[in-house]
């Protein structure tokens, strides 16, 4: 090879090696974080009806209910109707993300509908709720938790599976100081074991030292609960009122916060407010994912 084609060939491989070396996958575009509703609110509807609602309102999915009361899904029908509205999302290309079960320890029952997640591909659940009773001692309640939490773990980690706790705010809620929780799932991996956070709880029970809250949970956080809060007056007693998401207590730091760690989990709008008619329903969702859209930019 001549030396001018040398240098030719030398200066384009260089180039070549520049480009690639600036297109890191750290310079990539990350993917967006999936937003979904929580049906809940819509379990009125039908399958078929609830897979047109979640194309109409533009949410990604679903965090479904299969539980025994408050339930989109009954679970002894699971088998049948979990595969069944996977398929209707499919079609519309959306997806059931995350499932909210009524399972704190594994009993037959529990693991039959886990191993029915398994196989339909859906990796995330919600937990069950533990509450404080009268007097208990918090420190004796977590610790007789973990076992229960270890043995949770165990088994998603059989399985492929993620179980995640949703802190409430209230007295007898176990998880709604968020310490408690944090302390029985010590030992466990947070690839088994997280939080489905929520902000608007966390608020409500942290007040100003919500970012506290957060910090503590943020290794375990595998969803992001999306709700509102605001409080209300009323004969020197304070009340907490649902409200739409952005008119009350969350502040938009925390999705900045979030997103700046790296989370690349799920954003589950709630809606606790009265919904009206089935047309202002519609409205009242896309008004919140407007807002959450906008938020996390």
């Amino acid at each position: 090879m001549h030396r001018r084609d040398f240098l030719i060939s030398s200066l384009a491989a260089c180039s070549l090696s520049s480009v690639a070396a600036a297109v890191t996958p750290s310079d990539a575009p990350k993917p967006r974080n999936k937003i979904i509703g929580f049906t809940k609110s819509f379990a009125d509807l039908s399958l078929a009806d609830s897979a047109a609602l979640v194309e109409e309102i533009g949410w990604d999915g679903v965090d479904v209910t299969i539980r025994s009361s408050s339930t989109h899904i009954q679970p002894q029908k699971v088998a049948e109707d979990l595969p069944a509205f996977i398929g209707l999302l499919k079609k519309r290309d959306k997806v059931v993300s995350v499932v909210t079960t009524d399972i704190w320890k594994i009993t037959p029952d529990a693991e039959k509908l886990l191993r029915v997640l398994a196989d339909s591909g859906v990796k995330k659940y919600r937990l069950g709720f533990l509450q404080y009773q009268k007097n208990d001692d918090p420190m004796k309640v977590a610790r007789e938790a973990a076992p229960v939490l270890k043995d949770i773990a165990a088994i998603n980690q059989e399985l492929g599976l993620w179980a995640g706790y949703q802190n409430h705010s209230g007295p007898q809620y176990f998880g709604g100081p968020l310490w408690d929780v944090i302390f029985a799932m010590e030992g466990t991996s947070p690839d088994q074991l997280g939080l489905c956070f929520d902000i608007a709880h966390a608020t409500v029970e942290g007040g100003q030292n919500w970012p506290i809250q957060y910090r503590l949970a943020r290794p375990r956080i595998g969803v992001s609960y999306v709700k509102d809060y605001r409080w209300r007056e009323d004969q020197h007693t304070w009340h907490r009122d649902s409200c739409h998401f952005g008119q009350g207590v969350v502040r938009k730091e925390f999705f900045t916060g979030l997103l700046a760690s790296g989370f690349d989990g799920e954003f589950c709008q709630h809606h606790e407010y009265p919904l009206g008619s089935p047309a202002e329903r519609i409205e009242h969702y896309k008004r919140d994912l407007k807002q959450l859209r906008a938020w996390l930019g």
